[in-house]
């Protein structure tokens, strides 16, 4: 009995006795990077605070809430640790090292948290991450399984004659679009007109996107893409090999996103095609990924793009010329309509008159 006693105590010191370890690099890194990287200006007051939050994973008593100056941290409603703000925001070396001790202090009184204290920096960033936009990403190394995964097979690209007018398909822009393209076109050279339907298209490979638009146009601005504040400015231009000069409509619907958006936005604002079907999905930002030093990548939305105007692709959409489905509220929402071949017959009128 008294062996069981002394085992029970010897484990129950152990766990009281595990020294709190936090990686305040690591926490530097991660923070400097979200700042310097990250297509907005964020306030690391919030950011540490949804970080934080991770301490519920571990512990359901823990809350905690931002102060005009200072986050605190709450264990069955008492305060138990305080962050004060750094006297300048930016300062990430001061922000990583109280969230150091923060963590510490919470650690002291839940053995559970201390115990887990190896996965504190990965839970954080996840956190983090996951509060500034759904398309901004941090994953461990653990975290990928490519290998393990049952691929997707779909056609991706289909072709065929609707009377005089070439119709095309694309569902997402890979490898190997641009010459299917390229291809369909030439051995074509009879038809009046053509139809390219991205409805559907989610994006994919954004240099085949701009590559299809060089069959179409003679060196006319696609789209162009800036940072923060407008910084780092580029220009994307079509080649002056221009191959199909004859009338194009462009389907899309509430899933056409990113790469085919831009695509559809270039020739619309370059008077090169007409658009028919329902406004986009509005996804016109680019992700950066940055190697992080314990392994693990972080994915940041650092860029987006804009049409030749300069009008923002991103949660708004591109509006079709001719709109094929409208809401409750009269107005072209983002409906999906990949299948519906009322959208051809419109595109094939417009093309025939």
């Amino acid at each position: 009995m008294k062996k069981i006693l002394l085992a029970l105590l010897f484990c129950n010191y152990a766990l009281t006795a595990h020294a709190m370890k936090v990686d305040t690099q690591l926490l530097n890194e991660m923070l400097t990077t979200i700042n310097s990287e990250y297509l907005y200006e964020v306030d690391n007051a919030q950011l540490i605070t949804d970080g934080l939050q991770i301490l519920q994973n571990f512990d359901p008593q823990f809350t905690v809430s931002k102060g005009p100056d200072r986050i605190y941290v709450y264990y069955n409603g008492k305060i138990t640790a305080v962050l004060p703000f750094p006297q300048k925001t930016d300062d990430i070396n001061s922000w990583s090292e109280n969230i150091s001790d923060t963590l510490i202090a919470a650690g002291k009184i839940s053995p559970n948290l201390a115990l887990h204290d190896y996965e504190l920096p990965d839970l954080m960033l996840q956190k983090i991450t996951q509060s500034l936009d759904k398309y901004s990403h941090y994953y461990s190394q653990f975290d990928y399984a490519e290998e393990n995964e049952s691929p997707i097979f779909h056609r991706n690209f289909s072709e065929r004659l609707l009377d005089n007018i070439l119709y095309i398909r694309i569902r997402i822009f890979n490898k190997q679009t641009a010459k299917q393209v390229e291809r369909a076109l030439k051995e074509n050279p009879q038809v009046s007109g053509a139809i390219l339907d991205l409805r559907g298209n989610s994006g994919g490979m954004l240099d085949e996107a701009l590559k299809t638009a060089d069959f179409f146009t003679e060196n006319e601005i696609i789209t162009q893409t800036a940072g923060r504040a407008g910084k780092n400015k580029h220009y994307y231009t079509s080649s002056e090999e221009c191959i199909f000069t004859k009338p194009l409509v462009i389907l899309v619907d509430g899933n056409t996103a990113s790469a085919a958006e831009v695509l559809a936005a270039g020739l619309q604002e370059q008077s090169r095609a007409k658009i028919v079907g329902t406004r986009t999905f509005g996804k016109g930002t680019i992700q950066n990924i940055f190697q992080i030093s314990n392994g693990g990548k972080l994915v940041l939305t650092g860029e987006q793009f804009f049409t030749p105007s300069g009008r923002i692709i991103h949660e708004q959409g591109v509006m079709p010329d001719i709109c094929t489905e409208y809401d409750m509220h009269d107005e072209c929402a983002p409906q999906p309509r990949t299948d519906n071949e009322e959208d051809i017959s419109s595109a094939l009128d417009l093309l025939q008159k």
